[in-house]
C-alpha cells in the first residue's frame, strides 16, 4: 500500500478554486509524508493527532486540507475505512482527481474490496488529467486486483508456535471436546506439564460461479497439530474440510443482504499418532446484518462420527454415533476500536451406547480492543482479545465400567487472552494464554489447566 505520496498534477481552473486548493495540499503531503515516515514520532502523538483531525473534519466537513490530513493520519493508525471516507468526500468537491482515485483504489485493495478497487483504479487510469506515473501505478494495481479477484482465489492463515501447559492432557481433551468428541484421555496422563510445538491454520478457496447473486463455491481446509516434548500420549492432529456454495438468494426486501451456504463437512482426528475418529455430514449457514454495526450467523448441521478402536482405546467404537448441532453468532462493532462477539451452541449426540450419548449447551463472548502501537515499534495497530465461555453436558446414562450409579455430567469454564502484534501486512506476533476448568460428577473426568503460546501468524 503506497502512502499518500500524491504529487500535484492538477491544472488550475479558475472555475474551480477547490481543485487548486486540493492540488496545493497534495503537493505538501508529497513532500511531508516521506520525511514523516522516517521519523520516530511517538505513536501516542499520532493517535492524538488522528483524534484531533477527526474532530476537525466534523467542524470542516468540506475543507480539502482537513480531509487530506485526516486521511493521512487514518492510514497511519490503521483506520483504512476512515481514510476512504475522507477521500471519497473530496471527490464530491472535484470528481476528476486521478491521484485521489488511485489512493482509493489502493485502500480498497488492502481491504479486499476488489470490485470497488477496480472501479477507482480504472477511473484513475482513464483520466485525461492523470500523469504517466499515475497511469502506470494504476495499471500495476489493476493486475494485482485481477489476480485476487479471478474466478479461483486462494487465501489463508497459518500459525506456528511453542506452547506450555500445566496439564498436557488438556491438549487432546480440549481439542477433542471442542470438536464434538466424547473420548477423554486416560486420567493417568492428567496433571503432567509439558511444552509442545503447535501448527494450525486454515486454507480457503473461493471459486466465482459467475452468477448475478454473487454465488461462489467456498472451501475451507483447517488443520491443527500439537506435538509434546515428553507426554506423547497427548499428541493431537486434526484435519477439517468444509465446502459448499454461498449465494444471496433474496434480491429485494429486508433479507436482501442475507447469504446462505449449504455445505458438506468432513473431519479426521488422531491422538498419540493413532486414529481416533472420522466424521462427515452436511449443514446450512445463514448470515445477515441486523444493522449497520451488527452481523449475525446461524449454522446448523448433522454429522456422523465413526470412532476407531486402537491400542489406547480398545472400545473406542462404542462412542460412534450421530450428532445435531446449532450455533448462533453475533458480532457487534461497538466503536471503531472495539468489537464484541457473542455465541451460543446446542449439541445433541446419540451414540451406540446410552452412556456415551449426551446433550450439551454452551455460550460465550469475546471483546476485541484495537489500539495504537504503545512501544513505537512500527506504528501499526495492535489488538487484544479477552474471551470467556461455558459449556454444560449431561449424559443419558451411567457407564457401568466407570460407575454404575452416577451418570456423567460436566461443566466447563474457559478463559482466554490473545495479544496480536502486527509485524507487517502479512506477519503477526501472537501471544496467548488460556485457563480451563472442568468439574464433573465423576472426578476422573475433572481437570484444570493453564496454557500459554507464543507464535508467528502468517496471512496470505
Amino acid at each position: 500500500m503506497a502512502k499518500f505520496g500524491l504529487r500535484s498534477e492538477f491544472a488550475y481552473h479558475p472555475r474551480d478554486m477547490w481543485t487548486f486548493r486540493i492540488a496545493v495540499v497534495i503537493a505538501a503531503l508529497t513532500a511531508a509524508i516521506p520525511v514523516a515516515a522516517q521519523q520516530t514520532t511517538p505513536v501516542v502523538d499520532t493517535r492524538a493527532a488522528y483524534d484531533a483531525a477527526f474532530e476537525e473534519t466534523l467542524r470542516k466537513p468540506a475543507d480539502p486540507p482537513t480531509l487530506l490530513r485526516y486521511a493521512e493520519l487514518a492510514v497511519q493508525v490503521g483506520d483504512l475505512e476512515g481514510a476512504i471516507s475522507a477521500l471519497e468526500r473530496l471527490l464530491l468537491i472535484d470528481s476528476d482527481q486521478p491521484k485521489i482515485k488511485l489512493e482509493l483504489g489502493v485502500l480498497y485493495y488492502r481491504l479486499a474490496s476488489y470490485e470497488a478497487a477496480r472501479s477507482y483504479l480504472e477511473s484513475a487510469r482513464a483520466s485525461s488529467r492523470a500523469s504517466p506515473e499515475t497511469k502506470e501505478r494504476a495499471k500495476q494495481f489493476l493486475k494485482e486486483v485481477d489476480s485476487k479477484s479471478g474466478k479461483s482465489q486462494f487465501s489463508g492463515d497459518l500459525l506456528f508456535g511453542i506452547g506450555y501447559s500445566t496439564n498436557a492432557n488438556t491438549g487432546p481433551a480440549g481439542a477433542i471436546q471442542s470438536f464434538g468428541a466424547t473420548v477423554v484421555p486416560t486420567p493417568t496422563v492428567s496433571g503432567r506439564p509439558d511444552f509442545n510445538v503447535i501448527g494450525a491454520g486454515t486454507i480457503r478457496h473461493r471459486y466465482d460461479l459467475g452468477r448475478q447473486d454473487n454465488g461462489a463455491l467456498e472451501s475451507d481446509l483447517g488443520f491443527y497439530g500439537a506435538r509434546q516434548f515428553q507426554v506423547s500420549e497427548a499428541n493431537v492432529y486434526l484435519l477439517d474440510f468444509t465446502t459448499g456454495p454461498r449465494t444471496s438468494p433474496f434480491e429485494d426486501g429486508w433479507l436482501n443482504d442475507m447469504t446462505v451456504k449449504p455445505f458438506f463437512t468432513g473431519r479426521y482426528v488422531s491422538v498419540n499418532s493413532l486414529p481416533s475418529y472420522w466424521a462427515w455430514g452436511a449443514g446450512m449457514e445463514a448470515a445477515t446484518p441486523l444493522g449497520p454495526q451488527i452481523n449475525s450467523a446461524l449454522t446448523v448441521f448433522g454429522r456422523r462420527r465413526e470412532f476407531l478402536n486402537n491400542p489406547d482405546a480398545p472400545t473406542n467404537n462404542q462412542s460412534s454415533g450421530n450428532e445435531a448441532v446449532a450455533v448462533l453468532d453475533f458480532r457487534v462493532a461497538l466503536t471503531k476500536y472495539m468489537t464484541l462477539s457473542l455465541n451460543g451452541a446446542l449439541t445433541r449426540y446419540i451414540a451406540e451406547v446410552a452412556s456415551e450419548s449426551y446433550l450439551e449447551f454452551g455460550f460465550g463472548g469475546a471483546m476485541q480492543v484495537r489500539f495504537a502501537d504503545p512501544l513505537g515499534i512500527n506504528g501499526r495497530t495492535w489488538s487484544v482479545t479477552a474471551s470467556a465461555s461455558t459449556a454444560q453436558a449431561a449424559y443419558d446414562a451411567a457407564d457401568i465400567t466407570v460407575n454404575p450409579f452416577i451418570a456423567r455430567s460436566q461443566f466447563d469454564i474457559n478463559l482466554g487472552f490473545v495479544l496480536l502484534v502486527p509485524l507487517s501486512d502479512s506477519l503477526t506476533l501472537v501471544g496467548q494464554t488460556n485457563y480451563t476448568q472442568r468439574t464433573a460428577s465423576l472426578t476422573n473426568y475433572a481437570y484444570e489447566a493453564f496454557t500459554t503460546l507464543v507464535g508467528i501468524g502468517w496471512r496470505f
